[in-house]
């Protein structure tokens, strides 16, 4: 039954729209600007970064605190983790669709293994700079991840194999992105500067 909980916890916490609602603060419908996803990216290409600072933050909240009280409560925090990343892609309230996944699967990454994200942030922080492409830096980011987790041996194997779900799931929710950039359409992003 703590299996459970702690897979309910996080996907609770998972599906609250964080950005989405900061949108709607300001008069913005998400999902109909953009590339109408109701993640913090679409939010910062809408009204600037301070906007994306909030919703990525936010966004990352809802991986850490579950996972960090289903771990105090149960030793479950894996799972937390897992139930947040998928009711942040798979959100129930639109129809199954949300977010990418990548600012919860940071918040997941920095509750469970360290040092891996810390490298792996490295990694988008790379790609982003050099291309200003936030989806191209973050499936490299949903790649060195587990990668890291793996050559670093950090984590429980459960941790593990966690991030290589979440890698395919990250992937998989960037199909539309990877058709763009492999037609190099995929639009730059200067995260600091209002669209």
């Amino acid at each position: 039954m703590a299996y459970v909980i702690s897979f309910v916890i996080g996907f609770l916490f998972g599906v609250i729209p964080f950005s989405y609602m900061l949108g709607l603060l300001r008069g913005v419908d998400l999902r109909r600007v953009g590339s109408r996803n109701i993640g913090a990216t679409n939010l910062g290409r809408t009204l600037g970064f301070p906007f994306f600072a909030l919703g990525f933050l936010l966004d990352a909240l809802k991986g850490i605190v579950p996972v960090l009280l289903a771990h105090s409560l149960f030793g479950f925090g894996t799972l937390a983790g897992a139930g947040a990343i998928l009711g942040h892609i798979f959100n129930p309230l639109f129809n199954f669709h949300g977010g990418k996944g990548v600012a919860t699967t940071i918040g997941v990454a920095i509750a469970l293994v360290t040092k891996s994200f810390a490298l792996a942030l490295g990694t988008w922080l790379i790609i982003y700079l050099s291309t200003f492409l936030v989806s191209l830096a973050s499936l490299c980011f949903a790649v060195s991840l587990p990668l890291f987790t793996i050559i670093l041996q950090e984590g429980t194997l459960g941790d593990r194999i966690l991030f290589v779900a979440i890698g395919v799931m990250v992937i998989y929710a960037h199909r539309s992105n990877i058709r763009r950039l492999l037609d190099r359409k995929e639009p730059k992003t200067i995260l600091w500067r209002k669209k």
